[in-house]
């Protein structure tokens, strides 16, 4: 299904937030609500039932723990039916009162199938992809529906931990490709409503292609505060040191993703 709170044709520039029951989810469906209201944007919700998760209804190895018991239990097609109707109410209420909260426009929308695949087709004519970050994999910060979509998909996508919101300062890694000039342009997007001043953070050896591209952007970009580093090595140490704000990351640099505690936006 795909409710909006107006009826009438919807317009095509939207940030697409994936919705489930986690709290990294929430994050995303809150910061997604803020960028649409700067950016004057629509906000789309999607759930997807996993139906890898109904492939496993009835097969020996299929079970699950209960959260309060710990006790393992057969999964039941029926019982993960029910879950995904009651989640879907949850979330499509949550969706309401957050968007509501901020005047915007807003639909929601569920789907049945990969949910990798499911968000790279439902996002690839959104204007940006808002996901929770974090997996289920031990000692990852990232999880790999979230890489999947970072790297795989034609849009900006923030990765929005539960404890990290969106927020200043905002910080361009600038790699001397087209991906960080995009960046740059974002980030400027982002920050001029705040009166913050951006950060770019580079190789001391791409000097010249970062003052081309502040120049070509001119006006548009206000001049930002630029840390240098030697080696890519010392660049990739410093972010995972970073403890606030918002790293706006090209794609190309997405290896880096792992070792980032704070909010990043993957810009493709």
């Amino acid at each position: 299904m795909r409710e909006g709170e107006n009826g009438g044709s919807i317009a095509p520039d939207y940030i697409l937030v994936a919705l489930d029951a986690s709290p990294h989810s929430t994050a995303a469906l809150i910061a997604a609500a803020e960028l649409a209201a700067v950016l004057h944007l629509e906000l789309r919700g999607i759930y997807v039932e996993d139906v890898n998760l109904l492939h496993l209804c009835g097969m020996p190895f299929g079970l699950e723990i209960g959260l309060f018991t710990a006790n393992p239990r057969r999964l039941e097609q029926a019982r993960m039916e029910r879950d995904f109707r009651v989640q879907a109410t949850q979330l499509r209420k949550s969706m309401a009162d957050i968007a509501g909260q901020r005047r915007l426009s807003w639909s929601f929308q569920v789907v049945r199938g990969g949910v990798t695949q499911e968000l790279l087709s439902a996002g690839s004519t959104a204007q940006m992809v808002s996901l929770g970050r974090v997996g289920m994999t031990p000692g990852k910060r990232t999880g790999s529906t979230a890489q999947a979509v970072a790297r795989n998909t034609q849009r900006p996508v923030i990765l929005q931990a539960a404890q990290q919101p969106l927020g200043e300062p905002f910080t361009v890694v600038y790699l001397g490709d087209t991906p960080s000039v995009h960046a740059l342009q974002l980030a400027n997007q982002l920050a001029r409503p705040r009166s913050t001043p951006l950060q770019v953070w580079t190789l001391a050896e791409l000097h010249p292609q970062l003052t081309e591209a502040l120049a070509v952007l001119g006006e548009q970009l206000p001049a930002p505060v630029v840390q240098y580093y030697p080696t890519s090595a010392a660049l990739a140490a410093a972010l995972a040191q970073t403890r606030s704000g918002s790293v706006l990351l090209p794609v190309a640099a997405a290896d880096w993703l792992d070792a980032m505690g704070v909010t990043v936006i993957v810009v493709p």
